[in-house]
């Protein structure tokens, strides 16, 4: 076994040669989440010979998780997501370097834990991480490709940062961060595990494309496929001279997770046991924090029976309702909130923002 031999259907590749093979393996890498998206993600790169890749994630790995999240198997149940797929990658390649990271990104830690690397490769599923990692892409100069998927669709955003970040950036489009229920995760929604694959492979391929130059590189623009209809559709976009982060009267100095997040009159940002009862509307296979429930006092109210529990709502107290990101939870207060219960509230960004 040789280093040559394993890169010799790349590398056989006018564009690439033994050349473009020497430049990938000086590379860093930073892929962010190790689900559907990270794992076609860290498989591919690593393929590749990206000299070092970091994975960083904080969760650990449930049963649901295996439909898409291919590199682990029931083996792995319960552990850390993050150092497991590093271990199957570095076995992958043994020619690179490959480390897995147990943290979560905020902004207390995501210029250190970003500076090293060359490329970030946005693979994570929240509203929040997604701009708290453009933010600081844009400020540090990082190249960062970014997917999301939803359903039967996804999305890829290219960002050539270390060239020229004074072309425009994500908040030309969104001057401040969707609110938290505008879209829901894999976990609300669903997702057939192969359109994170698809996507993932997309994701990988785009960054090795933008590291050596191959092809064209969509900066500006954002690439949506719908894999039912196998229809892509590229979305073109220009600079906005009232950005508030890349523009000359920019008004972000400080990065922060919720900057500029819009709430809905009836979220909340803090677990407040003292005025409220606290509901916890996850499923009860979800439920596997016991912290909290250790420090706080819940009732358990699965979503998936929210229409057989709303009459005992009582009308004198007042309540806030959870789940793991705040999306369910806002979408069921709207809902409850028609019926002229406005007595209920839901947790902005749940459990997550709490453990953060």
């Amino acid at each position: 076994m040789s280093e040559e031999n394993f890169y010799s259907r790349q590398t056989t590749l006018k564009e690439i040669g033994l050349k473009g093979q020497k430049k990938l393996k000086l590379q860093k890498v930073l892929i962010v989440g190790a689900g559907g998206l990270g794992h076609p993600v860290a498989t591919y790169l690593a393929a590749a010979g990206i000299g070092e890749i970091c994975i960083i994630d904080f969760d650990r790995i449930e049963e649901s998780n295996l439909n898409r999240q291919v590199c682990f198997t029931i083996n792995n149940l319960g552990k850390e997501k993050a150092t497991t797929l590093a271990g199957k990658i570095q076995l992958q390649n043994p020619y690179i370097k490959v480390e897995g990271l147990v943290e979560k990104l905020a902004p207390h830690n995501a210029k250190e834990i970003i500076d090293p690397f060359d490329m970030i490769l946005d693979c994570s599923d929240n509203l929040a991480t997604k701009f708290l990692l453009h933010d600081f892409a844009w400020s540090l100069k990082k190249d960062l490709i970014q997917a999301s998927i939803y359903q039967y669709e996804g999305q890829i955003q290219s960002f050539n940062f270390s060239k020229n970040n004074n072309r425009g950036c994500l908040r030309c489009l969104w001057p401040k961060i969707p609110t938290n229920n505008c879209v829901q995760n894999c976990q609300e929604a669903g997702v057939i595990g192969a359109v994170a694959g698809a996507l993932g492979n997309i994701q990988a391929l785009e960054a090795v494309k933008l590291l050596l130059r191959l092809g064209k590189n969509f900066n500006d623009t954002t690439i949506t496929v719908d894999l039912l209809t196998l229809e892509i559709q590229k979305i073109k976009w220009t600079k906005n001279n009232s950005c508030p982060l890349c523009s000359l009267n920019k008004s972000i100095d400080e990065i922060r997770k919720d900057h500029n997040i819009k709430c809905n009159s009836f979220e909340l940002t803090t677990l407040d046991q003292r005025d409220f009862v606290l509901v916890d509307i996850r499923e009860e296979d979800e439920i596997r924090q016991k912290e909290f429930h250790q420090s706080y006092s819940f009732i358990n109210l699965p979503f998936s029976k929210a229409e057989c529990w709303f009459d005992q709502i009582d009308t004198n107290k007042k309540y806030l309702f959870i789940c793991e990101r705040g999306l369910r939870s806002a979408f069921l207060v709207k809902k409850m909130r028609t019926k002229n219960m406005l007595n209920c509230f839901s947790l902005s960004q749940g459990l997550a923002s709490v453990r953060s």
